[in-house]
């Protein structure tokens, strides 16, 4: 299986020019996408770039794909959504990459702040359910789209933004729990997950996978990770306080969802167990970009599988 690898690009607390200066390095260190995650009020920055437009500045400046991961379904409206994806995919030329999410916690408390609706939590999936099928009907349809949902409901709706990518740009379904992998399989979209160790992924991934075979679909998965690779333990011990004030390295580890860690030769180890998870996709996001973790990634792990 070929597999690619991914950047995420930062969007707190740096100036927009030092993002696309390093959209443009991780190009040219050999990853093929650049992505962004989603949020609007995050406590732990003073400035915070909007994903959408983010993506917009980086679109000029580079050739590789570029993608969310993965988009708080609850700040945008999935006809909004559609048209702005729509819009973005012409922009780059056909690179986009479409994250889709629930969201987390820490974006609860951003709706609750900002004054926008949360989702009642037992209507969670099978309203994000209709989201995810309203925006591919969308972006997707040359004629208008009628939809009937509980939630969402369409009346000859157009996005009138043809997309260079047919029928749609890819859309991948973010989240590490069976109900959102399930999701992914029944709607035959991209399943992206992350997890706090790999024996935890694996159980869900048999679950993805057993769903996606019973419904006569192709897995389609990738993976989000913070990565830490060191050449010595007194590199590892500066790596584990950078990551944060944990009780334990482990704790550390587990509580960034960092499942790719250790020497370039151990990295190569944990990315091959990935591969055999059937994972065609890292997105990797560098705690550490100062210490340069994502650079020995990209010249001592990646050519292993390129």
């Amino acid at each position: 299986m070929v597999l690619f690898f991914g950047a995420v690009v930062p969007r707190y607390d740096v100036d927009v020019r030092r993002v696309v200066d390093l959209a443009v390095l991780f190009e040219g260190l050999g990853f093929s996408s650049l992505w962004v995650t989603d949020h609007l009020q995050p406590s732990r920055a003073s400035t915070v770039l909007e994903s959408w437009t983010l993506l917009s500045a980086l679109a000029p400046a580079t050739d590789a794909r570029l993608g969310t991961c993965v988009l708080c379904a609850c700040y945008r409206h999935p006809a909004l959504l559609a048209k702005m994806a729509a819009t973005l995919d012409v922009l780059s030329g056909g690179r986009l990459e479409l994250g889709l999410g629930l969201g987390s916690e820490p974006q609860d408390a951003e709706l609750n702040a900002l004054g926008m609706e949360r989702w009642a939590v037992e209507e969670r999936v099978e309203r994000f359910r209709e989201y995810v099928e309203v925006v591919r009907l969308l972006m997707t349809g040359k004629h208008t789209v009628d939809y009937g949902g509980r939630f969402y409901k369409l009346f000859k709706a157009v996005c009138n933004t043809p997309t260079l990518q047919k029928p749609s740009p890819p859309i991948w379904v973010g989240g590490r729990k069976k109900k959102i992998a399930g999701v992914a399989a029944e709607l035959g979209v991209g399943w992206n997950f992350y997890g706090e160790a790999l024996d935890e992924c694996e159980n869900v991934v048999k679950f993805y996978d057993e769903k996606c075979k019973q419904l006569g679909r192709k897995p389609v998965k990738s993976v989000f990770t913070n990565i830490v690779v060191y050449n010595s333990d007194s590199d590892r011990a500066e790596k584990m306080k950078k990551l944060g004030s944990y009780s334990s390295a482990e704790q550390a580890l587990r509580r960034t969802f960092t499942l790719i860690h250790g020497k370039p030769d151990e990295v190569v180890k944990q990315v091959e167990q990935l591969q055999n998870l059937g994972v065609g996709l890292i997105i990797v996001r560098d705690m550490d970009l100062e210490a340069s973790s994502i650079k020995v990634f990209a010249k001592e792990v990646m050519p292993s599988f390129l």
